[in-house]
């Protein structure tokens, strides 16, 4: 089990954790600087569910640690495939720079629908950049809670694959 902090600390790795859970290296895992999604019900007077659910939109900053990172991105936003993604919160890492545990996370699947470039810094004389920021919105397909528990993930689905 992962040491408990009062900072969260969120990274995500750009492989469903869930099919690939071992040798991540840290450098494959980018730091969250902010996300969110709103899943939304329609309810009656009684609070029983009625109609489809609406659509639910995830929007979250990354500090991306390599252009290769970023080009897997603009690669999703031009495809039509599902995108994986494992948010994990209180990654720490074994001695080799490999993940070792997390307190919790998510796994997210869905379609990169918006990528967009916050910030960069100059290029260093290798033509290299120091740091990018990417703002991505993604339509959620499934989320998969992930608990430090064994047997607690809990499956959210909100688009049916056909």
């Amino acid at each position: 089990m992962a040491n408990l902090s009062n900072e969260l600390k969120a990274v995500v790795i750009l492989e469903d954790l869930l099919e690939m859970p071992a040798n991540i290296l840290k450098e494959n895992c980018l730091t969250v600087q902010n996300f969110n999604y709103d899943c939304v019900r329609k309810r009656t007077q009684k609070g029983g569910i009625y109609g489809a659910m609406d659509p639910v939109i995830m929007s979250f900053t990354i500090r991306v640690n390599d252009q290769f990172h970023a080009l897997r991105f603009f690669k999703a936003i031009a495809s039509n495939l599902t995108t994986s993604l494992s948010f994990l919160f209180n990654a720490t890492y074994d001695p080799r720079m490999r993940l070792k545990d997390y307190e919790d996370g998510l796994v997210v699947n869905g379609f990169v629908v918006g990528v967009e470039e916050v910030y960069q810094t100059e290029a260093n004389e290798n033509g290299e950049f120091q740091q990018m920021l990417l703002n991505v919105k993604l339509l959620v397909s499934t989320v998969t809670y992930l608990g430090n528990e064994e047997n607690s993930n809990l499956k959210g689905v909100f688009v049916n694959k056909k």
